[in-house]
């Protein structure tokens, strides 16, 4: 079985997290969605929250497994007997980090093989920091949420 991990906080998941997973789908057999929890983040969402938020946009998709880790990814690989590591790019910032990443995780797992899946033009704006900012000023950030998503944090924000 093919199997490969997409990590990140996902705070929220976006329209480009979701393009990525979909690609991962098209390659591998199974996508597990390593959910970090970072200790030097105050996340907008819980890890309950935005554990659903994911489980919601893949919710037909049995393919697709939520896991949360907390420290170095190369360990939560390991464990898991993953050997693929996903990661989405959108631009010559993202390469640079994520390559710079890929070096320090391959010093630690060597098994490791890191794969870049550029997004969209039309995606390559869209990050989870943007997405907070919109929403914190109440405004309307479906246009970069699945539809699933933007409808679980309507939820949220009626319940407050």
């Amino acid at each position: 079985m093919k199997v490969c991990v997409f990590a990140g906080t996902f705070d929220p998941i976006t329209k480009g997290h979701e393009f990525v997973i979909e690609k991962c789908l098209e390659m591998f057999d199974k996508v597990v969605v390593a959910l970090g929890v970072n200790q030097d983040k105050t996340p907008m969402f819980s890890l309950e929250q935005r554990k659903q938020m994911i489980s919601l946009a893949f919710s037909g998709e049995k393919r697709v497994e939520v896991k949360e880790f907390s420290g170095m990814l190369t360990d939560f690989m390991r464990e898991n007997g993953i050997k693929i590591n996903v990661r989405g790019i959108r631009n010559q910032d993202d390469y640079k980090y994520e390559t710079t990443m890929e070096r320090f995780n391959r010093d630690m797992y060597s098994d490791m093989i890191t794969l870049y899946i550029p997004t969209p033009n039309d995606l390559v704006y869209v990050s989870s920091t943007a997405i907070r900012n919109i929403l914190t000023m109440g405004a309307d950030a479906s246009g970069y949420l699945p539809q699933a998503v933007c409808d679980y944090i309507k939820t949220i924000q009626k319940d407050k």
